[in-house]
């Protein structure tokens, strides 16, 4: 494993191992696998890979394994997902098949992003195929997270379709499911606010912004905790719309969209920076 080439790389584009972890994991992590070789999950470093412009056969020496490989991609895929570039994401997928897949996990990765991008492309019978094989084939004890994002992938389904009542019925478990989790890295808080931000979305879209903002308020609160911010541009605009709603002071609602600007800028969320000018023009 050639740690020397991360280092060198790392240095050369002037991050410290804080900078470089920032939004990602800890700096601590870096450290160990810097100093010691300390291994971190392929998620990690695929996604510490990416800023610093490598990719994992330059830090392997030998050949990679191939589900290493498709989880660089998956990653990739995933901050699409997050940042609302949905055909680019879908674009990535497509490139890829299941049946190529040793591992469940990265199975149910492909699955679970898959599925998602189907419901939010008004696709929802694909969708929920691609959540009946986490749910029924690949963790049929429900004991992993994907199966939590299937459920709530679920909810988003009915959502799209208007079928309120059933949406409901998905999105209404999600606070209990999420006591399940019982990890805190930075792979599994990255799932756990995408069941909060939608979550929280559907309860202040449907005009529930008690819920809607509680929810909201919690990713935000797991996402300074846990040092990760791809959700928070999103949270915060929302935020920004329930405070309008609530009545709220006019400096609350001004902060949540200046902040909602600031981190969709910093992850380069190019959608959301458009809608967010948007509101700012008619408010």
């Amino acid at each position: 494993m050639n740690i020397e080439k991360f280092i060198a790389r790392r240095k050369v584009l002037g991050y410290s191992q804080s900078e470089l972890a920032r939004g990602i994991c800890t700096q601590a992590t870096i450290s160990k696998f810097e100093n010691g070789g300390k291994m971190i999950s392929t998620k990690i470093l695929t996604q510490l890979c990416q800023r610093l412009n490598l990719s994992l056969s330059d830090i392997f020496p030998g050949p990679v394994d191939h589900d290493s490989k498709m989880f660089e991609k998956l990653a990739r895929a995933e901050f699409d997902l997050i940042t609302m570039e949905y055909d680019e994401a879908l674009g990535i997928l497509d490139g890829l098949s299941l049946e190529e897949m040793g591992n469940d996990d990265t199975k149910m990765e492909y699955l679970f992003i898959k599925g998602y991008l189907l419901a939010l492309n008004n696709q929802p019978s694909d969708a929920a195929f691609c959540f009946d094989q986490i749910l029924d084939g690949y963790d049929e004890t429900h004991q992993t997270i994907y199966s939590q994002l299937a459920y709530v992938g679920l909810g988003l389904s009915f959502e799209q379709q208007e079928k309120f009542d059933r949406a409901e019925f998905y999105f209404a478990k999600m606070p209990a499911r999420l006591k399940t989790i019982t990890t805190n890295d930075v792979e599994t808080t990255w799932k756990s606010l995408t069941m909060l931000f939608y979550t929280g979305d559907y309860y202040s879209k449907r005009g529930e912004t008690a819920t809607g903002t509680m929810l909201l308020e919690s990713l935000v609160d797991l996402s300074a905790a846990q040092h990760v911010t791809f959700y928070v541009a999103r949270a915060k605009f929302r935020l920004a719309q329930n405070y309008s709603r609530q009545g709220a002071d006019g400096q609350q609602i001004q902060d949540a969209v200046d902040e909602a600007y600031v981190f969709a800028k910093f992850n380069g969320n190019q959608k959301l920076i458009a809608r967010i000018n948007e509101y700012r023009l008619k408010n």
